[in-house]
C-alpha cells in the first residue's frame, strides 16, 4: 500500500478534527479543491462541526457583501452614467427639423399618451415631458395655448399644499396659475404623508379627434414600414 502524501494527511486532519471547509483547507495547504474533494469525500463531519462550518460560511458571506457592496455600487453608478451619456450623445447627431420633432411627439404619445376619446392628452410627473408635449402642440400644429387644458392630479394628503403645487407647474410650463382647471384629488390614495418634493401629476389635454388620429397614424405607420426582422437561431 502506497503511503499517503503529507499534504493529504494534513488535509484529512484539518477536516476531521477542525471541520474546516474545502476552501479553508485549500488556502492552508495549497491543494486544489478538486483534489480535496477526492481525498476527503469519505470523511463525515459531526453535527457540531456542520453547524460551526455553516455559521462561518454565513459570517464570511456577510463580511464579503459588506466590503463589496460600496465598491459594486460605485462601479454600477459609473457604468450607468456612461451608458446615459452615450445615449445623450446620439441627440447631437440628430438633424433638428419638423418631421423629426413630429415623429418624436408621435412616439411619445403612442407610448405614454391617452388614446381614448377625441383628445390628445399626456400626463406625467416630469415637467420636461409635459413641456415638450406642449411645445410640440403649439409649434408643430399651431395649437392655441388657451385651447390646451391643464390639470393637476394629487393625493388627498397634498390638499393643504395645492396652491404651491400649481405654482410649481405654472412656473415649469410658463403658464399662468389661473389657467389650470380644478385640481383632481385621488380619494383612493392611502398615503398620509408626502415627501418635500411631491408635485403630483400634470395632465395636458387638447380636444381634437383628427389631430389624435393623425399622430397615431404617423406613429403606427413608422413602425409598420420599418424592415425589422428578428433572426431566429438555427
Amino acid at each position: 500500500m502506497r503511503a499517503k502524501p503529507e499534504k493529504r494527511i494534513i488535509a484529512e486532519k484539518l477536516r476531521k478534527e477542525q471541520g474546516l471547509s474545502y476552501n479553508e483547507i485549500s488556502t492552508m495547504t495549497g491543494v486544489s479543491k478538486s483534489t480535496l474533494s477526492s481525498w476527503l469525500r469519505n470523511i463525515s463531519l459531526t453535527a457540531e462541526q456542520e453547524a460551526h462550518l455553516k455559521e462561518r460560511l454565513l459570517t464570511n458571506r456577510a463580511s464579503f457583501a459588506a466590503r463589496s457592496w460600496p465598491i459594486n455600487r460605485e462601479r454600477y453608478k459609473k457604468a450607468r452614467e456612461v451608458a446615459y451619456q452615450t445615449g445623450a450623445e446620439v441627440v447631437s447627431e440628430i438633424k433638428t427639423d419638423i418631421p423629426v420633432e413630429e415623429l418624436a411627439l408621435a412616439m411619445l404619445y403612442l407610448g405614454e399618451g391617452t388614446k381614448v376619446g377625441n383628445k390628445v392628452e399626456m400626463a406625467s410627473t416630469n415637467p420636461q415631458i409635459v413641456r415638450y408635449f406642449l411645445w410640440a402642440l403649439l409649434n408643430i400644429y399651431q395649437v392655441k395655448p388657451e385651447k390646451v387644458t391643464l390639470r393637476i392630479h394629487i393625493s388627498e394628503a397634498a390638499r393643504p399644499i395645492e396652491s404651491q403645487i400649481i405654482d410649481y407647474w405654472a412656473n415649469e410650463l410658463s403658464y399662468a396659475p389661473e389657467l389650470f382647471k380644478k385640481t383632481q384629488y385621488d380619494s383612493r390614495s392611502r398615503y398620509r404623508d408626502i415627501s418635500n418634493d411631491y408635485r403630483g401629476v400634470c395632465t395636458a389635454c387638447y380636444n381634437d379627434t383628427y389631430l389624435q388620429q393623425h399622430i397615431l397614424g404617423l406613429a403606427f405607420k413608422f413602425i409598420e414600414t420599418r424592415p425589422y426582422r428578428i433572426k431566429q437561431e438555427e
